[in-house]
């Protein structure tokens, strides 16, 4: 117990961290490393330096960063799962800033070398969360003790070891920071992972048939330097296997070195990895569960109006990162709604008849996009209309499952205006004079219309603006306004009548019509005589009226008047001179004068 006591002290002081990721599997060399800089056996067969300088794996340094992040920020957050139930309630918040903070650092290294140091120091800031305990005080406790062991107390796991999550089906390294607490240096380490074809004790696929990494030496206390620079760390880039069961399994390293005397010894390193299971089995035998869901959507066109048809895009996603999904079929129902309760229909209808889309597959963590055209009811109000989406699919073991996702699309109805005919009285008024235009604005639409407002537009007119308010769907507004002549009309008296409203989201809409209203000159008359100037060239011109056209008539009908008061009082005369006459004879007489005396009143006349 007390030598178990003394290793865990031992590992805490040294300070290390983890090498960075290789990627890519290949079959494992032997390489030899140098005293104090030893080699380091790479999955790909290269050799690189202990301090996690890269692999020859023909990828970029960006895509070793890459791979270097993703790696570190699955530990980190497996690190964080692993004590945050250890961590006093007054203290998660700040816990979880923490690994935030970590994240948003690792996320903004600029090498592979800053990734694999800041993730110590962020793991160690995570320690600080949990308060002290003895060895062995994890009793009780349902996270794991993972402490590596040995069975040699001199070779032994160094550094502040993190916890590597294997993701079914993915890559992940598992690095092994091997130390020599020994004074004396030991020479041609083999180090060989021990394999298992079954899945609950090497929960990684069998890709090659050797896995042996060598050291060239382990230098020893007498060397000098610090643990740190003593450590030697080796890499294993494997492939989780689907079927491998959930949870923290213990990983062992069989471990062969050349003492001085040229004795050979063995030790048994073990170590561990988080195994997470999508779709394989857990550690109670109980599968999980691959879940497809809905990321987003779209239409075309982006504004759905009642009565058009559209296209639907769903934009799908698996979200499980082990398998993939297949033989899938989406059935695109949309709520039913209506305001008759004898019928009920949905709000969208397929127009292909049929609302079932057919994938195929869909990879593991992938995203697929499936379309479907529809129609909109006419009918439908000015609001969002859900549709659901019910998914079947099968995973890789041909297992069912069934999942329901909906969305929301919001459809809009097309405002719709008409007016009554449009009068006006008097049609035409002198400038400052004032003509009445009423007429009615009916909603024929099935959206409300917000605001609704009526303006005159000429340059001959000027006021009649009017505010109607809102007009509910099916509802008439009434406008009575009064316009005053500003200016004579110069063209055809076209006044615009600009009818503005808006819709439920606030968005304006400009309906225009015409109506004939003509402005002229004010005339302006003396006592009865028309001014001087306006009888220059026998016209007045202005606002295009010519006088003429009104003195003319007046003259001739003033003239026949004349003749015919003329006429009657000579007539009048004659008939006085008949009532004169004493006898017939006298009147004979008169008759027979009255022929003479009519030539004579003719030559008269016509003297006259």
């Amino acid at each position: 117990m007390k030598n178990k006591w003394m290793k865990k002290v031992l590992v805490l002081m040294m300070c290390g961290a983890l090498a960075v990721p290789a990627a890519g599997m290949a079959q494992p060399m032997v390489a030899q490393a140098t005293e104090g800089t030893p080699a380091v056996q790479t999955a790909g067969g290269q050799s690189g330096s202990g301090t996690g300088a890269e692999s020859g794996n023909g990828k970029t340094a960006t895509e070793n960063l890459a791979d270097a992040k993703k790696n570190a920020l699955d530990q980190l957050e497996d690190y964080y799962d692993t004590l945050k139930t250890s961590v006093p309630d007054d203290k998660k918040s700040d816990f979880e800033k923490a690994k935030n903070d970590a994240r948003t650092v690792i996320e903004n290294m600029r090498t592979s070398e800053q990734v694999t140091a800041y993730l110590t120091k962020a793991t160690a800031k995570l320690d600080t969360f949990v308060p002290s305990q003895d060895a062995g005080s994890n009793a009780g406790n349902d996270t794991p003790d993972t402490t590596p062991t040995t069975t040699n107390n001199n070779i032994m796991v160094g550094g502040n070891w993190v916890t590597p999550v294997a993701n079914a089906g993915q890559q992940v390294n598992v690095v092994l920071p091997v130390v020599n607490m020994g004074r004396t240096r030991v020479k041609n380490v083999v180090v060989t992972p021990v394999i298992s074809e079954d899945a609950a004790k090497w929960p990684f696929e069998i890709e090659t048939s050797n896995y042996s990494q060598t050291i060239d030496r382990l230098p020893g206390t007498d060397d000098g330097g610090s643990d740190m620079d003593r450590r030697r760390e080796l890499t294993w880039t494997l492939r989780t296997r689907k079927d491998a069961p959930s949870g923290y399994m213990p990983i062992s390293f069989n471990v062969t070195f050349e003492n001085d005397d040229k004795s050979l010894s063995n030790v048994t390193l073990t170590s561990y990895v988080k195994v997470v299971g999508t779709t394989g089995i857990s550690a109670d035998g109980k599968s999980s569960t691959p879940r497809v869901i809905v990321t987003g959507f779209s239409t075309n066109p982006e504004t759905v109006h009642a009565g058009d048809t559209f296209t639907l895009t769903l934009h799908m996603q698996n979200t499980s990162k082990a398998t993939a999904v297949k033989n899938m079929v989406f059935d695109i129902q949309a709520a039913s709604e209506s305001t008759d309760t004898t019928y009920v229909a949905a709000s969208f209808l397929p127009t292909a008849g049929s609302s079932t889309v057919f994938v195929d597959k869909i990879a593991a963590g992938a995203n697929k996009d499936i379309s479907i055209e529809l129609e909109a009811r006419s009918d439908l109000a000015q609001k969002p209309y859900v549709i659901n989406v019910k998914m079947n699919y099968e995973d890789e073991s041909v297992n069912a499952y069934e999942n329901t996702a909906s969305v929301s699309i919001p459809v809009r109805q097309e405002a719709r205006i008409d007016t009554s005919s449009i009068e006006v009285t008097p049609q035409s008024i002198e400038v400052g004079g004032e003509a009445n235009v009423s007429f009615s604005l009916y909603n024929i639409g099935k959206t409300k219309l917000y605001n609704a407002s009526v303006k005159f537009q000429a340059d001959s007119v000027t006021g009649g603006d009017t505010y109607l308010g809102n007009v509910d769907p099916g509802a008439t507004g009434s406008v009575d306004a009064y316009l005053s002549g500003a200016a004579a009309t110069t063209d055809d008296g076209k006044v615009k009548i600009l009818i503005t409203f808006e819709d439920e989201s606030g968005e304006k809409t400009t309906v225009e019509k015409e109506m004939e209203l003509y402005v002229t000159e004010m005339m302006n008359n003396d006592d009865g005589m028309v001014d001087d100037g306006m009888m220059d060239d026998g016209s007045q011109s202005q606002g295009g009226f010519k006088i003429w056209y009104v003195l003319v008539p007046l003259v001739l009908i003033l003239a026949a008047v004349v003749a015919v008061i003329v006429i009657r009082k000579k007539k009048a005369k004659k008939a006085a001179a008949l009532l004169d006459a004493e006898d017939l004879d006298g009147l004979e007489e008169v008759d027979l004068g009255e022929d003479t005396e009519g030539t004579d009143d003719a030559d008269d006349t016509e003297k006259e």
